[in-house]
């Protein structure tokens, strides 16, 4: 079974990703250390078979979950990752997991366009305060 790595620990919220937005969700991580909010970043590396067991001892730790991929929101991988982790976490949960995406359309050739059709650290900051009952106002 390929093993999930967490890149970077914390005690205030599990960011599960997988693939090119473990990057962004790592400049995000750094954003967040900055105001305070320490995230625990995991990266899957695999989402068959996913790594249960690393998402579950995080989130006994942190009690949040915040799932980013570069996937269609809508029958995403990341809808399965949430499924599945709260079907396992449901009462050592905080509050609703979260899901950040990509932009309900075809990704675009354009470079420009394609980036801006996926998340970016400044939403995935967002959401992280929005999970920890930070107030913030919108990027």
């Amino acid at each position: 079974m390929h093993r999930a790595h967490v890149h970077r620990s914390g005690r205030d919220l599990t960011i599960v990703t997988y693939s090119r937005m473990l990057d962004l969700c790592l400049r995000a991580a750094t954003q967040l250390a900055q105001k305070g909010i320490e995230a625990e970043v995991i990266d899957l590396r695999s989402l068959r078979p996913i790594d249960w067991d690393t998402c579950k001892q995080s989130l006994d730790k942190t009690h949040r979950l915040l799932v980013v991929e570069e996937d269609s929101r809508f029958a995403g991988a990341g809808a399965e990752i949430v499924a599945g982790l709260t079907e396992r976490c449901f009462f050592e949960l905080d509050a609703a997991p979260d899901r950040i995406a990509a932009r309900e359309m075809p990704i675009p050739f354009n470079a420009t366009l394609e980036a801006a059709s996926i998340p970016r650290p400044s939403e995935i900051v967002e959401a992280a305060e929005k999970l920890c009952g930070i107030r913030t106002e919108p990027a």
